[in-house]
């Protein structure tokens, strides 16, 4: 499986919701300098790379079922004894007191064993599955930095909007009050842009809140913040997909799919299971050889040495186990059908998402251009409602609303713009083909 290659550095310390809103000389923290803080931190992913580094193992636990096993044993006793011996009719008695001592070594190779064969394969599919489990991961780190890095970075937006809208909504006071006292508007007017400009402080505290919300979110997978965070740059460019038809993405995510390739090694461990079962019917076949050095092994050889030298071949042949053998291969077919039951789900799960998110790249274009169009409208009706309250035909209530349209249609063309870039990336996570060059690759749409 492909892994990251980048070497991730840790940030340290926090900073304020002033802090991020970014300072004059500070230098904002790059969507790689990002991703490298949560390659090493981020506590998901560390958890999955220790996930991985214990299914590895589990090919070298399989592959031992094949290899030879080699035991050593000594024993060494000190015997005293009371013995009775006849001789002539006559009982006879002794205590012999000596040391026994024994040592051997063994050697034990299988030639044939289907069950240790299956549980070889059964350990290199687990560990193939481990990779696959991990790529899952890195790839969800992948999308879920760039979502909370997005997210914070809209939520400053959303600050930056509602301080604009108030400034502005208090110039309309100030004006408005001119007005009035001149005897040239309403004190209609006033308490109505004055209600409004109250409503925008409330935003705004909610909009510092959410942001630090979304600071603290970025910094459970960075670590903690010490710089500022960029901006998105102007001239906003859509991103190119290829292929640009669902049915390419849907033939790539069949094949690339990493949760779909991590379930078709579960598929796969259950079909060995089924083997490991099957086997307890086959009889099992081992080369032995032995060496045993003794001395005084027994009470009756006290007095002797030997040397024993063995070779040769064992087969075990299973009769009857009680009815255990063929339940254990019942319990293995329904293991295989819910695997691959398990399967058809998943398949189905990776189109679905693979579908919602090629369907909300492809229409994000047509909603940013069209916010990106009601934006300039709503720039000309604010003008026009000016005039239009100058000449006597509008009223102070419906600029506030045409400046309430502006603001609210900046926001969403800011949350438009961020949507199309997550939904590149999650439409390629969904067809197992996000990498960390993808990520990075974004950084171009960020300034400092």
């Amino acid at each position: 499986m492909r892994r990251h290659s980048l070497k991730p550095t840790r940030l340290a310390a926090s900073l304020s919701v002033a802090l991020a809103l970014g300072a004059p000389h500070a230098h904002a923290m790059t969507l790689e300098q990002a991703l490298q803080a949560a390659l090493r931190y981020d506590p998901a992913l560390q958890s999955a790379t220790y996930e991985e580094a214990s299914s590895r193992e589990a090919r070298i636990i399989g592959r031992a079922n094949l290899l030879p096993n080699v035991s050593a044993n000594y024993g060494r006793s000190d015997v005293a004894a009371d013995r009775t011996i006849t001789t002539g009719g006559r009982p006879v008695n002794d205590k012999p007191n000596y040391l026994s001592e024994s040592a051997s070594i063994s050697l034990r190779q299988p030639l044939f064993n289907l069950e240790a064969y299956a549980r070889y394969k059964q350990g290199d599919t687990q560990s193939n599955y481990g990779e696959a489990v991990f790529a899952v991961k890195t790839q969800d780190l992948y999308v879920r930095l760039f979502a909370a890095y997005a997210e914070a970075l809209l939520a400053r937006e959303q600050i930056q909007l509602a301080v604009a809208q108030r400034d502005a909504l208090k110039e309309n006071e100030l004006a408005n009050q001119r007005m009035f006292e001149r005897g040239a508007g309403t004190k209609t007017d006033v308490l109505e842009t004055r209600a409004r400009y109250e409503l925008s402080e409330a935003e705004l505290l909610e909009a510092e809140n959410s942001l630090d919300i979304a600071r603290r979110k970025l910094a459970s997978i960075t670590g903690p913040l010490t710089t500022p965070l960029p901006k998105l740059s102007a001239g906003f460019t859509f991103l190119p997909i290829e292929p640009e038809t669902f049915e390419g993405w849907e033939k790539i995510a069949l094949d690339q799919n990493a949760t779909l390739i991590a379930q078709r090694f579960q598929v796969n461990y259950a079909e060995l299971d089924l083997n490991r079962a099957q086997a307890g019917h086959y009889p099992k076949v081992d080369f032995v050889a032995s060496y045993t050095d003794s001395k005084a092994d027994s009470l009756f050889t006290f007095n002797q040495e030997s040397r024993l030298r063995s070779i040769g071949v064992q087969m075990a042949i299973p009769i009857y186990s009680g009815g255990g053998v063929d339940a254990g291969i019942r319990q293995a077919v329904a293991g295989v059908e819910r695997a691959k039951a398990d399967l058809a789900a998943k398949t189905e799960d990776v189109l679905q998402e693979l579908r919602r998110q090629h369907r909300l790249f492809t229409s994000s274009k047509a909603r940013i251009d069209a916010l990106a169009s009601a934006e300039q409208s709503s720039l000309l009706v604010i003008d026009a409602t000016r005039k239009s309250i100058a000449g006597g035909a509008r009223i102070n209530l419906d600029l506030l609303n045409a400046e309430k349209q502006l603001y609210t249609t900046r926001r969403d063309l800011a949350q438009a713009r961020y949507g199309h870039l997550i939904a590149y990336l999650r439409l390629r996570q969904a067809a197992g083909v996000l990498t960390g060059e993808d990520v990075l690759a974004l950084g171009s749409y960020f300034s400092n």
